[in-house]
């Protein structure tokens, strides 16, 4: 069955079953209507409230919106307090504050973003729920139901249930809460104040279920079910789908064009213009013409998630078709605009953890993997090393040959260290003139052949900086973190600080070892006009 169709008729039959149990309760006890007017009432705001419960519950997950969790949660609480007189309760107080409380919640939360994912959504219903619930067996058990006055509560809860109806604007659902709460606390035993109390409380969720049931509306601020302003001065047919490709929105050209009414919320585009899949656009600013339909042009333009289709009459006055030329230029101005910002923000997000000269992590972005490295380091108790390097007279180059030749240098380092470290390895800048290197799963050695790998790179073949060739050698101290040593990452930065200050003390040009190995330097093995064979990757044993 067609949604549209199913909706009013879903709604229809729950309404009259919820209406028609007093009828059916009348003929089943043969009583006097003093005798069964409270069990038929208490038995139709279980019906009623359950069944708007329901509804609520789906309408809430399905859009993941907390207001409709929120009064999920108030008919939970009613279907629970009819449950409660029907077990022998005399009040409906804490109930009913219950439920006036949730309607409170949900007209704050009517201002409020849909929750992100599906199971935030659940874990709010569910608390919801079991709130709700607590509130009947409240009511229910001896121990707690003696120590509550029911005067005070049934105040608090017309207050409450005020404050919603007006948030909601005169919602009737809120309205007949506010009813049902005078009547109840106006009863003086078995009066008829009560016997209108609960009515009105069994009114309000007939009006609820038929507000649960009811096609969503858009908020007015969401862009991807929303129309452009210039839409409505239109004679073009424009509607828009959402990114499931239902019909969110409409123009009045498009409801007497098509027939539209709240009915074809939800409507899907193949359903209601015939368009295949294949026929629509692939990307944003994209605008696919279809074949035409009756004399009728069909344009899809993507937007987003979504897609606006524009019906239009070839042979429309010079003043519609003003008018539309303005609509295109504005979905394609929207577009262009998003597309900018969608640029700018991944641009953000790169310049935070990419150093924009050298094309390694930044200082920040690397200090962070490290941190993660010792702290997978310490929970699967793997080696960790750290290599932190700083160029040799990295000043007396940039006074040199100025600021361009110490950057070209600094670029050409990085790269030949990045041509050195394994995929799975981490590699940042340090400093104005340093790097550092995470090297998950290396001891010792491995760290020691690296480094001595790295050293020899960056020495043999001298840096061009414009005609001029400039041998470059490098500082390196190395630190690492064993199997299951309990190290935390300040500890390993100081003492790869520690070993990098040792072998710059000795003119540079070294290798140190950390604490460990008492600083322990590696000396050149190398005599100066020793040839070095230059170790790859996968050679180098680490």
């Amino acid at each position: 069955m067609d949604r549209s169709g199913a909706l009013p008729a879903l709604r229809a039959i729950a309404m009259l079953l919820a209406a028609a149990l007093p009828l059916v309760l009348i003929v089943a006890l043969g009583t006097s209507p003093l005798t069964w007017l409270p069990t038929a009432l208490g038995a139709s705001l279980i019906v009623a409230a359950a069944a708007a419960s329901l509804a609520w519950l789906v309408n809430g997950l399905r859009r993941a919106t907390i207001s409709s969790l929120m009064s999920a949660g108030a008919s939970g609480a009613l279907a629970g307090g009819g449950i409660a007189v029907m077990a022998g309760s005399s009040s409906l107080a804490v109930p009913l504050l219950a439920a006036a409380a949730f309607s409170l919640g949900s007209a704050v939360a009517r201002r409020m973003a849909p929750l992100e994912g599906r199971l935030p959504a659940i874990a709010v219903a569910v608390l919801a729920l079991i709130s709700a619930e607590a509130a009947a067996v409240v009511e229910i058990l001896p121990a707690t139901a003696g120590l509550l006055a029911p005067q005070p509560i049934l105040i608090g809860s017309a207050v409450l249930a005020t404050v919603a109806a007006a948030m909601a604007r005169g919602s009737a659902t809120s309205v007949l809460m506010v009813v049902g709460a005078a009547g109840l606390l106006a009863d003086r035993g078995g009066s008829l104040e009560s016997v209108i109390g609960v009515a009105a409380l069994v009114g309000s969720q007939l009006f609820g279920l038929r507000e649960a049931l009811e096609p969503a509306e858009e908020a007015p601020g969401d862009d991807e079910a929303r129309l452009p302003d210039l839409a409505a001065k239109l004679s073009d047919a424009v509607l828009r789908f959402d990114g499931r490709l239902q019909l969110r929105a409409w123009n009045a050209a498009a409801a007497g064009l098509l027939g539209l009414d709240t009915a074809s919320t939800g409507t899907r585009l193949e359903d209601l213009l015939a368009v295949s899949m294949a026929e629509l656009p692939l990307h944003d600013g994209t605008v696919v013409s279809s074949r035409a339909v009756g004399g009728l042009e069909i344009g899809l333009h993507r937007a987003g998630a979504g897609v606006t289709a524009v019906i239009r009459d070839p042979g429309a006055t010079p003043e519609a078709e003003r008018l539309g030329n303005e609509l295109r230029t504005t979905i394609e101005e929207l577009l262009g605009a998003r597309r900018t910002i969608d640029l700018q923000r991944s641009e953000l997000e790169r310049s935070a953890t990419v150093d924009p000269l050298t094309g390694v992590a930044s200082r920040g972005a690397i200090i962070e993997r490290v941190r993660l490295e010792v702290a997978q380091a310490r929970r699967y108790r793997h080696p960790l090393a750290v290599v932190l390097l700083d160029i040799d007279g990295f000043g007396d180059i940039n006074n040199t040959y100025g600021i361009t030749g110490g950057d070209t240098v600094l670029r050409e380092v990085a790269l030949r260290i990045r041509l050195r470290v394994r995929e799975a390895d981490a590699l940042g800048r340090a400093g104005s003139d340093g790097f550092i290197a995470a090297l998950p799963h290396t001891d010792e050695a491995g760290a020691a052949i690296f480094a001595d790998a790295l050293r020899h790179r960056l020495a043999q073949r001298p840096i061009a900086i414009g005609d001029v060739s400039v041998s470059v050698t490098v500082s390196i101290g190395v630190a690492t973190m064993r199997s299951g040593e309990d190290l935390d990452l300040d500890g390993l930065l100081a003492r790869v600080a520690e070993a990098l200050d040792s072998a710059r003390s000795t003119g540079g040009d070294r290798i140190a070892l950390d604490r460990l190995h008492g600083l322990a330097r590696l000396e050149d093995r190398h005599a100066p006009n020793d040839s070095v064979t230059d170790e790859t990757p996968q050679d180098s044993g680490h």
